[in-house]
């Protein structure tokens, strides 16, 4: 189940144990083990760290024959190790993934990646079981999620090592595995596989004779074949039903290949290609005619899908349904609940709130030891922020929940992070928020306050003008070219309110800055992954803080000065911390709304909002005013538009 008898980080990170102790085996013992094949049914493995650079932890001797997936089986158990390298029942469950790549020794590089999701391992132990998919050549790796990585070391020039951190209080979380089975690549669930029904049908195929394809396909009737199936195909494939004279070119490509001795499939490859390659496919047009019900039921579907219409849609635009309100709520109501609505958020998530950007800076492990190498809490950052916005459309929350609930999405690597009680497991949940939390809303979680630091330091003229032109829709104009950007001082000398007083003295930079500075100071009470603080850190002034980090290197850094997140508004609303801050915005509930209604439009038709667009807006607006300006029902009011639907969409709504 392992390369070795041991990994970076020696017997603390890694270990062979039976009847829960440490089983001392040498590299040249292992080995013989293996070539005499007379393995302990009892023994484990036993792993305590994650798998960040410098692992080579995979199971021994084995790499994917092809490409394809393989059902990976096992046998685990999560354990806490304690003094003498003794394992006792961990207390809670560990998260567990794999990661696909080459099996290349200690240094990783090229493709490494997760696979097979995430398992949380219990205590109990038992029987798991998942799929990875991976590339010819390629193995896995055991991932411990959220584990330390042990220290490199070079002592006076000498030989490399790898120091594993102290034990913690209660022992180094880890999981014990027992046994492992990996089957693959499996078959398709049926044969042939639904690939290629789609561009073959029901003709057979065997190995090919000739030609640059592993198989040929066998047709009795060659050109009568060719035309049928092409059809079938552009069906399909195009965006809305093709004139026969527009595929008359497709199939006449087609033909030409046959006439000159292709094999079959090739000849059909060549005609397929070149029908993806058309507009039919590649482009979606503007439903702006009545009769264009397809183009309706294709927005609508990349949409909230990000992808093309399904069989239901489709049915609904060629029976011209989709002009009609009720059958668009139906519709919209269908693909919201559906699975492939998570394309969506993950995509509206990461244009909108900038979560495509959640790994762009490293965390300055100066400053913030604690985030070192910690990726379960960046994947967990963005979870959170997609289950919070799934909530808000799915159930219909108003849309003052951008700045404030009584809830948090967390999983047991949130909870610790902010504060909260503790929860198990690696699934993101919604929980109730205590009484006088800071936090609440999408406006106070880490991810957002993450992608608006620089890993270093956070700034509040980026926060504060990230939160104007992201939440509320009023986006500050850019600086002037001349004017030098304001650096916090990571020393600890001087606090960022004083350096901004500084900048701001001239009339026209403190104009402008006084509409985003006083957000961004509220937000101050923030670091730069979400976790509350009442201090700035430093490298030099203030009070000195040591210790040793999650990876086992030593830190020091210093507490500097208070943070002040007061601020006020440049209507003149002043407020002490980011609660009243909070408060003063969800006053402005129409502002929150309007704002997510321009980030639908920018999304869905590519196209921000015009200065004809916004009396239909604020229509929509007027129609969800007496129940909050909630997110579903701006959704749907924005579906029913002109914008969405076109100019025919505006004399249907009106008849």
């Amino acid at each position: 189940m392992f390369p070795g008898a041991d990994t970076f980080g020696n017997r603390e990170a890694m270990f062979y144990a039976r009847d829960s102790k440490m089983v001392p085996i040498s590299g040249p013992q292992l080995r013989e083990i293996r070539k005499s094949g007379e393995h302990d049914p009892e023994m484990e493995l036993a792993i305590f760290r994650s798998a960040s650079w410098p692992y080579f932890g995979y199971p021994d001797g084995f790499r994917a024959a092809t490409a394809g997936e393989y059902r990976v089986k096992f046998f685990a158990r999560a354990v806490r190790q304690v003094r003498d390298f003794r394992l006792v029942p961990a207390p809670v469950s560990q998260a567990l993934t794999f990661r696909a790549r080459t099996p290349s020794g200690p240094d990783v590089s090229g493709d490494v990646r997760a696979t097979g999701g995430v398992m949380d391992i219990t205590p109990a132990g038992g029987i798991y079981e998942t799929t990875v998919r991976l590339k010819p050549g390629e193995t896995f790796e055991y991932s411990l999620l959220g584990l330390p990585v042990p220290l490199p070391i070079t002592v006076d020039g000498g030989p490399l090592y790898y120091d594993f951190p102290p034990m913690p209080e209660g022992g180094h979380p880890g999981i014990a595995f027992r046994w492992i089975e990996i089957d693959g690549p499996l078959a398709p669930p049926a044969w042939p596989p639904a690939a290629h029904r789609v561009l073959f049908g029901d003709l057979p195929f065997r190995q090919a004779a000739r030609g640059s394809l592993p198989v040929e396909v066998i047709a009795g009737e060659p050109e009568k074949d060719a035309v049928r199936l092409f059809r079938e195909f552009a069906g399909k494939a195009a965006r809305a039903p093709v004139p026969a004279e527009a595929l008359d070119v497709y199939e006449q490509l087609i033909l030409d290949k046959l006439q000159a001795g292709e094999p079959f499939a090739e000849a059909m490859f060549a005609g397929y290609k070149a029908f993806l390659c058309s507009g039919h496919f590649l482009y979606l047009r503007e439903p702006e005619q009545a009769g264009e019900h397809f183009a309706i039921a294709a927005r609508l579907a990349h949409f909230l899908s990000n992808s093309r219409p399904d069989a239901a849609l489709e049915a609904q635009a060629r029976n011209g349904q989709l002009r009609s309100p009720e059958a668009r709520r139906t519709e919209t109501d269908r693909l919201i609940a559906g699975l492939g609505f998570e394309h969506f958020v993950t995509n509206f998530t990461n244009h909108w709130l900038d979560l495509k950007e959640l790994r762009r800076d490293i965390p300055d492990q100066r400053l913030y030891p604690e985030y070192r190498l910690d990726d379960y809490l960046i994947s967990s950052l963005g979870e959170e922020t997609r289950a919070f916005f799934t909530a808000m459309v799915r159930d219909n929350l108003p849309a003052t929940a951008l700045v404030a609930s009584d809830f948090a999405f967390v999983n047991d690597r949130l909870a610790r992070h902010y504060g909260l009680p503790a929860v198990e497991g690696s699934r993101v949940r919604k929980v109730p928020l205590p009484a006088g939390s800071p936090y609440g809303g999408l406006l106070t979680q880490g991810a957002i306050m993450r992608v608006t630091s620089n890993g270093t330091t956070t700034s509040p003229v980026i926060r504060g003008a990230w939160v104007m032109k992201h939440l509320l829709g009023d986006p500050p104009p850019p600086p002037p070219p001349s004017v030098p950007a304001v650096e916090p001082d990571i020393r600890g000398a001087k606090s960022i309110r004083d350096l901004l007083a500084l900048h701001t003295k001239s009339e026209s930079c403190g104009a402008c800055h006084a509409r985003f500075d006083p957000v961004g100071f509220a937000l101050e009470s923030f670091d730069i992954m979400g976790v509350w603080r009442d201090r700035y850190r430093g490298l030099e002034k203030g009070e000195r803080v040591t210790g040793i980090d999650r990876a086992g290197h030593a830190f020091t850094y210093t507490v500097a000065e208070a943070v002040d997140s007061s601020g006020k508004l440049a209507d003149g609303r002043a407020f002490r911390d980011i609660t009243e801050l909070r408060a003063l915005l969800a006053a402005n509930p129409r502002q929150l709304a309007r704002n997510l209604l321009h980030q639908f439009t920018a999304y869905a038709t590519g196209t921000p909002v015009r200065f004809s667009d916004r009396p239909d807006l604020e229509r929509i607006l007027d129609e969800c005013q007496p129940t909050g300006y909630r997110v579903r029902d701006l959704l749907h009011g924005f579906i029913g538009s002109r914008i969405f639907l076109g100019e025919e969409g505006r004399h249907v709504a009106t008849q």
